[in-house]
């Protein structure tokens, strides 16, 4: 028997609250998009962990699955695709939950998505990312409760508009924070002022949400757009502006420009992505990006996925 395993990419579009005056830090909003993708066909492998074609942090994910699941059991995992790691995608939930529950529906081991995740550590900052694995769409988690020690509540989840499309840049070269880089970013940042959590709620409840929802792409952009530039003035401190570097800038600023209704960088960067309601208006951004970036980075298309992740056994 063998497993294929296929997951989303997601795009960490912006943080609710960094004040923690009502008792919840962070709040997440993301967006599951359709590539890249997380893809693989796992199976058993007699007494030994065999990856192909060899990727370090793949087998991790199925050493620590293994762990995580209590099993000395060998297994042979063909990668197909995986999402570029540190940059703003998260590969590092998506891999680990698609290698986890792979293992778990070829061992027959009843294990839910949110349980696998806190036993391999995710959801310590943000729970977007187990949510799209499990539903896909756009969501908003709730934060966390400090000391609380579970994944943060998914608050909202709604389908994304599937006319709309979404542009990626991706520089070469920068790589996002992760880890303890993370955790001593988010110490040094401190606490801040209420008023800015309040702006970033507002506009999402009653301009980015409804946006979505009546499909008005100008409504949504314009909000994610001033979202994107209040986060990214709170985190200048630690990333030396409100993008993580110029490359990124300027690819938002591009975006924008050539028509994108907002634009702006997924979690720590360096991914900038923009949103468009037509293939023609992502080709026109996408060209634009194309010229910016030359050999410095990449450029692709894609469109949000409305479902979660693929576990099928073969």
């Amino acid at each position: 028997m063998r497993v294929h395993v296929k997951t989303p990419s997601r795009l960490h579009l912006g943080i609710l609250d960094l004040s923690g005056s009502l008792g919840r830090l962070y709040g997440s909003l993301g967006l599951s998009i359709l590539t890249p993708s997380f893809e693989a066909v796992i199976e058993p492998s007699p007494s030994e962990v065999v990856i192909e074609p060899y990727d370090a942090f793949v087998k991790e994910a199925v050493e620590r699955s293994r762990r995580v699941l209590g099993t000395s059991e060998g297994f042979a995992v063909k990668v197909v695709e995986k999402i570029p790691r540190h940059v703003g995608l998260g590969s590092g939930t998506q891999t680990l939950l698609g290698i986890a529950m792979g293992l778990a529906s070829l061992l027959d081991v009843e294990a839910s998505v949110d349980e696998l995740a806190a036993k391999l550590g995710r959801g310590t900052v943000s729970g977007v990312g187990t949510a799209v694995f499990k539903h896909g769409g756009f969501v908003i988690d709730g934060g966390l409760k400090p000391n609380k020690g579970r994944i943060p509540p998914t608050i909202v989840r709604v389908n994304f508009p599937e006319r709309w499309h979404v542009v990626l840049a991706i520089p070469y070269g920068a790589r996002g924070l992760s880890g303890w880089e993370e955790e001593r970013a988010f110490r040094k940042i401190g606490r801040q002022p209420d008023w800015i959590a309040e702006r970033i709620c507002r506009l999402v409840l009653m301009k980015l949400l409804p946006g979505i929802l009546d499909e008005d792409i100008m409504e949504f952009g314009e909000a994610l757009t001033e979202v994107q530039r209040l986060v990214g003035t709170y985190f200048s401190s630690v990333q030396g502006g409100i993008f993580s570097n110029e490359l990124t800038r300027l690819c938002v600023e591009t975006m924008l420009e050539s028509g994108a209704a907002g634009s702006g960088q997924s979690s720590w960067g360096p991914t900038a992505y923009g949103f468009t309601d037509s293939a023609k208006a992502a080709e026109r951004v996408a060209s634009a990006l194309r010229d910016v970036l030359s050999s410095k980075g990449r450029v692709l298309t894609t469109k949000a996925s409305n479902s979660g992740a693929l576990i099928r056994r073969i």
